[in-house]
């Protein structure tokens, strides 16, 4: 899809995005803001934040204006959305985008680590949605756009945490989304495959090394303003459910049709905690 009809599309839009600071969420503000919206780029990472504040100064048609938010906080997440109405009367999309993940066997993950995903993936969710939804519901437009995985989709063994979290999200948005038209808002999940990221990182594996984890992957990585791009893509051409690249469409089918085929690529994930 061009520039130019993302542009047509978001440019003067007031945006709430989560996970603003690195991966496909600041690909995401970077392109928005280049596409002439208004971005209240939200994240934990305050440095983050501002480093993408200054990488955008003077070189995108629209904004992007940094807000330090926890996800985990709901009440946090409510005044952000208030401020946005009272600067600007509205919110047209809101890209529910936060996460984190964490690898390794079930039996090996923490219950602390269990809750710290959830309460991010899951939760965090869910307080965005119950921030903004409401606004959408009293002005009767908007978008609200959940980042999802193809993992929630086909499963994804020695990442059951972070596929509970992701299969969730999208039966939540499914739901959501059968309520919502009845109020003229839009709610759409986006479903990404492997994806280079800071999302996945030494410190949240449990019993093997990052590159062994890569080296597992059935496809290889989409860089995040590719991911971006897919996901901006999808939103324009009005789909609900956005999943890419086609690497993921293809495993999805797969899943859903003839899902013993799958069994080699999820035998290749649990192969790297035990190396012959």
């Amino acid at each position: 899809m061009s520039n130019e009809s993302i542009a047509r599309h978001f440019r003067g839009k007031i945006v709430i995005l989560t996970g603003a600071a690195s991966g496909i969420g600041r690909a995401l503000a970077v392109q928005l803001a280049s596409a002439g919206a208004v971005v209240h780029a939200a994240d934990a990472n305050k440095e983050g934040l501002d480093s993408l504040r200054a990488e955008l100064k003077g070189k995108a048609e629209g904004e992007v204006i940094p807000c330090v938010l926890d996800v985990r906080d709901g009440e946090s997440f409510i005044a952000l959305a208030n401020r946005v109405v009272e600067t600007h009367s509205r919110i047209d999309f809101f890209f529910n985008n936060a996460g984190v993940t964490q690898l390794g066997e079930s039996q090996n993950i923490p219950f602390e680590r269990w809750k710290w995903l959830l309460d991010i993936n899951l939760m965090g969710v869910v307080h965005g949605i119950l921030a903004i939804y409401p606004i959408m519901v009293r002005q009767k437009h908007g978008q609200i756009i959940n980042t999802a995985s193809i993992a929630g989709l086909t499963g994804y063994a020695t990442a059951s945490a972070y596929t509970a979290s992701k299969a969730a999200v999208l039966e939540l948005t499914r739901s959501l989304r059968s309520e919502a038209r009845i109020h003229k808002v839009r709610i759409s999940a986006a479903c990404p495959g492997y994806v280079s990221s800071g999302i996945f990182a030494e410190d949240r594996i449990v019993g093997a090394d990052l590159k062994s984890i890569i080296k597992a992957f059935p496809t290889k990585m989409m860089t995040p303003q590719v991911a971006a791009s897919h996901m901006l893509a999808g939103v324009v051409t009005g789909k609900e459910t956005i999943v890419f690249p086609f690497s993921a469409k293809f495993l999805w089918a797969l899943s859903n049709w003839a899902p013993g085929l799958t069994a080699p690529f999820q035998q290749n994930f649990i192969k790297v905690f035990y190396p012959s």
